[in-house]
């Protein structure tokens, strides 16, 4: 569990995720230390963040290229999420009509302090109604969705 110090940080993970979205952002906040030297990243005494994946469930996820990945938490078990990070690849795609994933995250976002998105990420954001009045982007494969997305919310892409 998280510390009264430390904001969690849960990544969202699904099948066909793309790897370098949900990993690249779990290494860095799983590495961020407040205390500077390598000597500090032995411990977690000075990470200020507690990092997590979470997915529907806690079974496998296949990420985009094969990589399997075991969350470690499920949408039902999951603790606080300070900060949600919504990753993207193919699998957003299939997302954006998932009535129960819309829910998850628009619930996720309510609690959290802050939502941030990777690359197609944007388009679970957009689907669920939270870019409404911001400026937003994603992969140039994807902008079409992007906006088709956010005709709902008034947003332009």
């Amino acid at each position: 569990m998280t510390s009264k110090l430390r904001r969690s940080v849960g990544i969202l993970i699904f099948d066909d995720v793309e790897v370098l979205d949900f990993a690249g952002p779990f290494e860095v906040f799983s590495r961020t230390r407040t205390v500077a030297g390598a000597d500090s990243r032995r411990t977690d005494d000075s990470a200020p963040f507690e990092v997590f994946t979470v997915a529907r469930t806690r079974d496998v996820v296949r990420a985009i290229g094969g990589l399997n990945v075991l969350p470690a938490y499920a949408w039902a078990d999951a603790p606080q999420i300070d900060i949600l990070v919504a990753p993207g690849g193919f699998g957003t795609r299939a997302l954006l009509d998932d009535d129960a994933t819309m829910q998850w995250v628009r619930k996720a976002a309510a609690g959290a302090s802050q939502v941030t998105s990777v690359c197609t990420g944007a388009l679970l954001l957009a689907k669920a109604g939270l870019l409404a009045g911001r400026r937003a982007t994603t992969h140039w494969a994807g902008l079409d969705l992007l906006a088709i997305d956010r005709s709902d919310d008034q947003g332009a892409a």
